[in-house]
Formats: C-alpha cells, sequence, structure tokens
C-alpha cells in the first residue's frame, strides 16, 4: 500500500489523539479514484431504481387502487432473492464481478426502454407491471452482491466504514431525489418519461464502471470447486465459523419485513390518511430521504459515536417507534419528521451493520457471505403484501401499529439478548 492510500485510510478510521478535536472525512474515501466511479455509478444506479420503486407503485394504484397489488408493484424486486441470492453471491466469487454489473446493467436499459415505450402508447396492463418488476428484480438479486462486494475491493480495510457510509448515501439521496423527481415527473409531463430517466441512468452507470479497477480483490479461490461446494461453504462459513454474522442477520428481520416496506406502501398511506396525491407521496418518499442523508453524512465524517452493534439495536428500537407514531398522524407534518426519524434509523442500522459483516469476512467468500445476508431481503415484498392485504382488510393506520408494534418488541427483545452484537465494534 502506498503512502496516499495510508493517508486515506488514516483519515477514514476517524481516529484522534488526546485533546485534539476530530477532522471530518466525510468524503476521504473518494480519494480513491476507483471507488469514486463506482460511487458515482451507485448515484446513477440508485436513481434507476427509486425512480422505479416510487413510479411502479403509483402506475398499478392508479390502475387498481389496491393497496396490496400497488405495494407488490413496488416491493417485487426484493423477491428473488429469496431463491436466486446464495446463487449470485456463488457467481459474484467465480467471475469478474465489476463485468457482470456491467453486463447486467446493460440489460436493465434495454428493458426499461421496452417498458416505457409500452406505457407511452397506453396500452400497460397490470401484467406487464409485474413482468417488468420481475424482470428488474432478477437483475437486482445478481447485481447486489456483487456490487457490495465491489465496494470493499475499491478501499483499503480501514477505510471500509467511511466508504460503506457512502454508498449508503447514494440510497438515501436518491430515496430524496427520487422521491421528488419521480412526483414532479408524473404529476406534469407523465408517468413513461420516469421509465426513460431510469434507462439513462442504467447507461451512466456502465460507462463509469467500465474504466473502474479493484485493486483490493483477492484472486478467486472459488473456481477451483464445485458450485455446490461454493453454496455450501458459505453457509457453512455462517454456521461454523462466524456464528454473530448470523444474529446480525436475525437483526436484519426487522428492517427488511417493517422498515423496508414503508416507502411501497405510502401509496395508500398518502390517499386514504392524508387524503392527497402523488406529489405529496413524493414528499414523504422524500422525507425518509433526509433522514437517510443525515445519518450517512453523519457517520461518513464522524465515524461511530458508539459501537456498532448496540448503535444498530438503538435503530431498531427507535425506527418501530417512529412507525407507531406514523400509523396514529393525519398531519402531514407530523409524518414528515416521523419519516425523517425512520431514514435516520434504517440508514444508521444498515450501514454498521454492512461495515461489521464486511470487516469480518475474507474476500474469497464476501460474495456468498453478502448474499446470505441480503437473503431475507426477499422477505421484503412478502411483507408488503401481506400488509397491504392488512390494510385492505381493516385500515391503514391500525395495520401499520399492529405491524410496528410487533417490532418495537422484538427489537427490545432482541437488545436483551444479544448481548455479543452490543459490544460489536
Amino acid at each position: 500500500m502506498d503512502q496516499e492510500q495510508r493517508r486515506v485510510g488514516a483519515d477514514a478510521a476517524g481516529h484522534m489523539g488526546s485533546g485534539r478535536r476530530p477532522r471530518l472525512h466525510t468524503f476521504a474515501s473518494l480519494k480513491s479514484i476507483d471507488f469514486r466511479l463506482l460511487w458515482v455509478g451507485s448515484i446513477f444506479d440508485n436513481l434507476a431504481l427509486w425512480l422505479q420503486f416510487i413510479t411502479l407503485s403509483w402506475l398499478v394504484w392508479d390502475l387498481t387502487e389496491s393497496a396490496s397489488l400497488s405495494g407488490a408493484a413496488a416491493g417485487l424486486r426484493g423477491l428473488p432473492t429469496l431463491f436466486i441470492g446464495p446463487w449470485a453471491g456463488v457467481l459474484a466469487d467465480r467471475v469478474d464481478r465489476r463485468k457482470l454489473v456491467i453486463a447486467l446493467q446493460i440489460f436493465l436499459a434495454v428493458v426499461a426502454l421496452f417498458f416505457a415505450s409500452l406505457v407511452s402508447t397506453g396500452s400497460v396492463q397490470v401484467w406487464h407491471v409485474f413482468a417488468y418488476a420481475s424482470v428488474s428484480a432478477v437483475c437486482f438479486a445478481f447485481i447486489m452482491p456483487a456490487r457490495q462486494s465491489l465496494i470493499a475491493n475499491t478501499v483499503p480495510p480501514e477505510s471500509m466504514g467511511n466508504a460503506f457510509a457512502l454508498s449508503a448515501m447514494t440510497v438515501t439521496v436518491n430515496r430524496l431525489a427520487g422521491g421528488l423527481l419521480g412526483g414532479l415527473l408524473i404529476t406534469t409531463v407523465g408517468i413513461q418519461w420516469n421509465f426513460f430517466v431510469e434507462a439513462g441512468a442504467y447507461v451512466g452507470t456502465v460507462l463509469l464502471l467500465i474504466p473502474m479497477k479493484t485493486p483490493y480483490q483477492q484472486a478467486s479461490t472459488a473456481r477451483f470447486s464445485s458450485v455446490m461446494t461454493n453454496f455450501k461453504d458459505g453457509f457453512r462459513y455462517i454456521w461454523r465459523d462466524n456464528r454473530i454474522i448470523l444474529h446480525l442477520i436475525v437483526l436484519g428481520l426487522i428492517l427488511n419485513v417493517v422498515f423496508i416496506p414503508i416507502p411501497a406502501l405510502l401509496p395508500a398511506y398518502t390517499s386514504k390518511v392524508l387524503t392527497a396525491d402523488a406529489g405529496v407521496g413524493g414528499y414523504l418518499l422524500a422525507a425518509q430521504g433526509v433522514g437517510g442523508i443525515t445519518a450517512t453524512v453523519a457517520i461518513a465524517s464522524l465515524g461511530f459515536v458508539i459501537k456498532k452493534g448496540k448503535l444498530g439495536l438503538i435503530c431498531l428500537v427507535l425506527g418501530s417507534i417512529s412507525v407507531i407514531v406514523l400509523a396514529q398522524s393525519h398531519w402531514l407534518t407530523l409524518s414528515i419528521a416521523m419519516l425523517i426519524i425512520l431514514g435516520i434509523s434504517q440508514s444508521t442500522f444498515i450501514v454498521s451493520t454492512q461495515t461489521l459483516i464486511q470487516s469480518m469476512v475474507p474476500d474469497t467468500l464476501r460474495g456468498r457471505i453478502t448474499s446470505i445476508y441480503m437473503l431475507e431481503f426477499g422477505l421484503g415484498p412478502i411483507a408488503i403484501v401481506l400488509i397491504g392485504i392488512l390494510m385492505d382488510l381493516t385500515t391503514v393506520p391500525i395495520a401499520l401499529t399492529i405491524v410496528a408494534s410487533v417490532s418495537l418488541a422484538l427489537s427490545l427483545v432482541f437488545f436483551a439478548a444479544f448481548k455479543q452484537v452490543r459490544r460489536l465494534d
């Protein structure tokens, strides 16, 4: 490692001498040109994802006025992870991760252009939406383990916390930008333009990844074993060699079953509770983005003020409480405030947990362990449908209150039971 890389790593670590003020190192990892290319590419990629997220939910809502179908269309992209996830991780450890992501992004751009043309003609039907969401979801399942692994492959180990915070920032910024832009395009030029912009964002990602290199990637050892052996090795590592990752995966259930579904259910909440349109729905989605940006900027600038494991547990409790209050709110200002808190909690939990996991696993297993950690992301669409059905059977406030109350109870139980997680740093 050369002197420049050592200096960047020292800045990103966030250490400070006795009696000295801490140095802000918000964008320290971006001094690596390879991570910078990946990071800017992630901005485009996440813009595309959030535009698709908000647009598909409103498109199905306009066609059906069903909360369950509207939420399912937006959340479907996580479902294939349940079936494809571990195999996608195996692939990410056997092939060139960068080339894999580039190929899939090109395919997504072509599919988005086709769907945009279909919507423009006015002939789109509900099954078209679900078909498009399904294709995107399969690609997403293969992209995510590779993309998450590429973060660790472009920065030194001591810069990993800063790099993951900055990467999470691309998600939260685009939750804000995607929400505002998506709502604006729907209410002004037409919903089809969201998909044209989505396609352009995928192309932008590809152009940035082509010159990127991965100086911290280790030579693959997975190719020397069978695919089935690779598959088993990932689960064996978590169950036998590093059980603490299993505890972190259990905690992620609350994130994926309660926190993640909220944006997909905002059309129903906006229409039924606040009696507002897609523009206000965009503001609500953007509010969660503001909270996420706040959290990721704070972590990137100052590091983790308390132990990462304990911080993640606190965020699960705080996020659950915010959803309970959101469920009771008929006041736009209060709803926005609760979504900001939810965004802070969600993003902080994600960054702290991902940093812990990526710091513990060897690079030769990184794709597989990442995919197993993300396996429960596939539960999100199922949770969206179930919560949507509960909303259809009862009311939006009652459904959210029930789900968030269970989440709060489980968060408190985990906080008390997972002593090892509380000590993780």
